[in-house]
């Protein structure tokens, strides 16, 4: 087993408290050091629409492929850039195979800033997978990007205290969705307004439940045109400091009785603010984590 490079993990926990303290810093330059900050012209954003080269540039694709690369990928997952050197928060689950295993790290490739699966944009990059680490109880997947050049993306914004949910109810969330209307394995923006509550409805009545829970966020999907995926599919809010990641789609468990839902209904995503989450993350920093994590390279 290999571990990932501990001054990587330094590197991003640094640039993870600074983001917490000071999300945007012009510097006498006039340049930003952010994170967040969509590199397009266009900053409106408009549900249902494709997205355009530098739009969501912390989006990631992560393929992979059973056998030749010159196929379609056997499995597409999706997740969220965290620093600017390569480092990719998605689901564990979608990383598995049916035994519950790593898929062969030789057979995937991570896509930042993807606009549309397998093609290249201005802006995206794409780079062999170098290690991934897994939390199985969080059913998360921190996957190390290979950089071997001098690049450097933008991260979306995290928040390293708890969320204040109060303050950002009635505010649309923001979902990418891959969609085969227009353009063959492109994505589209879906807003969706975060409520108090949720409504799931069943065949003879109705169940409320709370939007946000300790460890998940449920969105009421019934009326909108997003496909429910448990594929590490990241929520985005943009507040002051930038664009961020609020929860990832995975296999979390709803308080909400599935059997009085109708497919989507409602769709649920681990809340990544709790403070369980960030013990996990920065316990791979200093190699001290409790969780079950395994950690594989080729």
């Amino acid at each position: 087993m290999a571990q990932i490079d501990p001054s990587r993990l330094l590197a991003f926990a640094t640039w993870l408290v600074l983001v917490g303290s000071v999300s945007v810093v012009v510097a006498s330059t006039g340049q930003q050091c952010a994170c967040g900050i969509r590199q397009s012209t266009n900053q409106s954003v408009v549900a249902g629409e494709l997205i355009e080269p530098g739009e969501w540039p912390w989006h990631v694709g992560i393929y992979w492929w059973r056998g030749s690369k010159l196929n379609p990928p056997d499995r597409v997952c999706e997740g969220a850039l965290l620093d600017p050197d390569g480092l990719v928060l998605t689901a564990a689950s979608c990383l598995k195979d049916a035994n519950g295993e790593l898929l062969r790290m030789g057979g995937m490739v991570g896509h930042v800033g993807l606009v549309a699966l397998q093609q290249k944009t201005k802006g995206s990059r794409k780079f062999q997978v170098e290690n991934v680490t897994f939390n199985d109880e969080l059913d998360l997947a921190l996957v190390l990007l290979k950089v071997e050049d001098e690049w450097e993306g933008m991260p979306v914004c995290l928040n390293d205290e708890l969320e204040r949910w109060d303050e950002i109810y009635g505010k649309p969330v923001h979902l990418l969705q891959q969609t085969h209307r227009s353009r063959l394995g492109g994505f589209e923006i879906v807003k969706i307004g975060l409520e108090k509550e949720v409504t799931c409805y069943g065949s003879t009545m109705a169940v409320k439940g709370p939007a946000v829970a300790d460890s998940t966020i449920k969105l009421k999907t019934r009326g909108t045109s997003y496909q429910q995926s448990a594929r590490g599919t990241p929520l985005y809010i943009l507040k002051a400091e930038g664009w961020t990641l609020l929860g990832i789609s995975a296999k979390v468990k709803s308080s909400i009785p599935e059997a009085l839902c109708h497919p989507g209904d409602y769709e649920s995503f681990l809340n990544i603010n709790v403070p369980a989450v960030h013990a996990w993350i920065f316990s791979e920093f200093d190699g001290d984590s409790d969780s079950s994590v395994e950690t594989s390279t080729e």
